[in-house]
């Protein structure tokens, strides 16, 4: 139960400074809105953004065609989709945009103030990367390109011309592998034209010279049919299959086998005949060159051991490449004697079976039916590959472009940053969190007194009353002293033993550590409140330096208490009667300058001592303790001492030495006074205005009641 008394406690302080320091945190609150407000709009630059939006088909989804003549099929990866992202933002793209639409002099005016005429072809680029943005549809195969600009003309032109530059590139990439394919083609018809030509002219040689020899070449006996001749017929047509596959890989490796290692991988990929080893080691290539980029863009050094580790990591993978495309050759290279082979073999099986066949056949029929049947193979052959390049010339025709353009990017009319309404946000939250930690950091600065609880615990003395704000230091009058906030002054009153004991009244001064803490008008107050008790009060002006009780009763301050210090009669003789009854003056005079410090113990001793017996209190005004003797000589000459405390004015080592200061005289303070309270700062005061209202409510209904008003 005490824990939990404990924390509403907690709770209730920290409620309190922040009502107490409301103005503190509405001040800031109200100048970072503004500030945020003021940033928002003139001092961060407008960006606009602009998307485009294209879609991808992998390298030769439509138009791939293997060595045999069938289709190929392919589909995108992650992998791929990431290598195409960095494709869109090498130098190969986006420098010839930069060079097109003069970025580099745009950028160079805008960003360096006409310093340079252009950028540096590697800064143009690298703030290009900046201002681009790629990104895609989750599940498609859709890539968003996004550029941001001061310019919005500027951020759709950008966007527009990325994609239109890889539209283009990937178009003539995607030309060329299919230009490699048909060339090849049609390298291998042409070599094959030159052999069916070469075994037609010999069929035409051979018909003549038979026909000359008077030899029928139609005679059926040429027909004739055995099982060797059967036998024949199916290993000549094996030996045109081995031909055909021979040429073929024969054709390939004469066509690739000078070419670069990239045009080497590029040309077998078109074929359909890629290495899965080595597109998986170019992308990984590709990913760890995109690290490298982005390290660099990250601030990293190119001498930075994780990039020199990545780059070694680089040349390890192009060196697997090389060894593989290496492997690859080699394995052409044996692939194509092994179908040279198997002709060798395939032809010997042919020759022997025709060494069976010819006992069964004219030596002179033979040979031609022979060389006929090798003409018809490679027609057959030749046809074929034909065949081929026509389909290939039909799909190159009817294959859609690898990179279509969706929508094209188009200035906008709003900018994208900065964000109004985020940035008023956080200039709310912004506001209210710094106001916040202001308020409780004034808070923890200010060693004032702040509650009756300080003053009572540092000083060792009772607060006998609590003045607030609303009514002090306001000085009092005949009239105002009925209002209710002079209540505060009746309780000290009534606190204080004021009676004149043996025909002496006592005497009382009010003091403070420094100025301005109001126990002038403190005091004149409470003289007031005494007064109308029925009280022959007399206020004695001692604050000689800074004389302020003749105005508060508006009375001359011509002659005083420093005529009598300086000798000229007795005291009594410049005491003014007040427009109050009861209530008499002993002003302070006008001193010159150069009799300052003429206020002495013993003078003022004999002084109070004939005010007492003629007065039923005596109320002595003094200036501050703390800097002047004049505060400790009265201190330890009247009869009590009330300490006065403005709240929350000065720190709390300033009222413990005054309080020191009297104690050292030896002076009787009784008490303290809390003046100019906020009542509202602390629930502990509220009782102090709580009669106010009470006494306010009072008025109103004698007034009413008066009137003839009945409730």
């Amino acid at each position: 139960m005490a824990d939990t008394t404990s924390q509403t406690l907690h709770f209730n302080e920290y409620f309190k400074v922040i009502r107490n320091r409301l103005w503190v945190i509405f001040t800031i609150f109200v100048l970072t809105v503004a500030t945020g407000e003021y940033v928002t709009e003139w001092v961060l630059p407008k960006i606009y953004t602009a998307s485009a939006e294209i879609q991808l088909h992998p390298n030769g989804e439509h138009s791939v065609v293997t060595i045999d003549g069938s289709p190929s099929e392919k589909s995108f990866d992650s992998t791929s989709f990431q290598a195409e992202f960095e494709i869109m933002q090498s130098p190969d793209v986006l420098l010839p945009i930069i060079n097109d639409l003069q970025l580099d002099r745009i950028w160079a005016k805008r960003l360096y103030k006409g310093a340079m005429e252009k950028m540096h072809p590697l800064d143009a680029l690298g703030y290009m990367n900046s201002v681009l943005h790629l990104d895609s549809k989750r599940g498609t195969n859709i890539i968003q390109i996004t550029a941001s600009s001061e310019l919005p003309s500027e951020a759709a032109d950008i966007a527009n011309a990325v994609a239109l530059r890889y539209q283009t590139m990937r178009q003539v990439a995607e030309d060329q592998q299919s230009s490699r394919g048909e060339e090849s083609l049609k390298a291998q018809i042409d070599q094959q034209q030159k052999v069916v030509d070469d075994k037609k002219a010999e069929v035409d040689k051979m018909r003549d010279a038979a026909g000359k020899a008077g030899v029928d070449l139609t005679s059926p006996s040429s027909g004739s049919s055995t099982r060797e001749e059967t036998d024949l017929d199916e290993r000549q047509r094996d030996l045109l299959s081995a031909k055909v596959d021979y040429d073929a890989r024969r054709v390939l490796l004469q066509q690739v086998q000078n070419l670069p290692d990239d045009e080497f991988d590029t040309t077998m990929d078109a074929l359909g005949r890629e290495n899965a080893k080595i597109g998986g080691l170019r992308t990984e290539v590709l990913n760890i060159q995109s690290d490298i980029t982005n390290l660099l863009k990250d601030g990293f050094e190119e001498n930075h051991p994780r990039i020199q580790s990545l780059r070694a990591e680089i040349d390890s993978k192009k060196q697997q490449i090389k060894d593989l495309i290496a492997g690859a050759r080699r394995a052409m290279v044996v692939d194509t004697d092994m179908a040279q082979s198997r002709v060798a073999l395939l032809q010997t099986e042919v020759d022997n079976l025709k060494v069976a066949t010819r006992t069964h056949a004219t030596s002179q029929i033979e040979p031609y039916l022979q060389a006929k049947r090798d003409f018809d193979e490679q027609q057959s052959l030749l046809d074929a590959l034909s065949v081929r390049l026509h389909q290939v010339q039909a799909d190159k025709q009817l294959l859609e472009s690898p990179v279509k353009i969706i929508t094209r990017a188009s200035p906008p009319n709003y900018p994208s940053k900065p964000n109004k309404n985020m940035n008023l946000a956080i200039s709310v939250l912004a506001g209210l969190f710094v106001g916040v930690v202001v308020a409780f950091l004034i808070e923890y600065l200010d060693t004032s007194v702040k509650t009756m609880a300080d003053a009572e615990s540092l000083l060792g003395l009772p607060v006998l009353t609590v003045i607030p704000n609303k009514g002090g230091p306001m000085p009092l009058n005949q009239e105002a002293a009925r209002l209710p906030h002079a209540e505060g002054y009746r309780i000290l009153r009534a606190k204080l033993d004021l009676k004149v004991q043996n025909g002496i009244g006592p005497s009382l001064s009010m003091l403070s550590g420094g100025p301005g803490e109001g126990k002038s008008t403190t005091i004149y107050n409470l003289a007031i409140v005494c007064a109308q008790a029925g009280q022959s009060v007399i206020l004695v002006d001692c604050d000689l330096r800074r004389p302020t009780l003749h105005e508060l009763v508006n009375l001359p301050n011509d002659r005083g208490l420093s005529n009598y210090l300086q000798g000229q009669g007795d005291a009594v003789e410049y005491i003014q009667q007040t427009n109050i009854p009861k209530l008499h003056l002993l002003a302070s005079g006008d001193l010159p300058m150069s009799e300052i410090g003429v206020l002495a113990g013993d003078k003022i001793r004999m002084m109070l001592e004939d005010l007492k017996q003629r007065y039923d209190l005596v109320l002595v005004d003094s200036p501050p303790v703390l800097g002047i003797s004049d505060g400790s000589i009265i201190a330890r000459e009247v009869d009590y001492v009330i300490l006065i405390i403005q709240h929350r004015r000065y720190p709390r080592e300033i009222s413990l030495r005054a309080k020191r200061a009297i104690e050292e005289v030896h002076g009787n303070c009784v008490g303290m006074v809390l003046n100019c309270v906020s009542v509202k700062s602390d629930d502990s005061y509220y009782y102090y205005s709580s009669y106010g209202n009470y006494y306010k409510k009072a008025g109103r209904n004698k007034k009413r009641k008066s009137s003839g008003t009945f409730f």
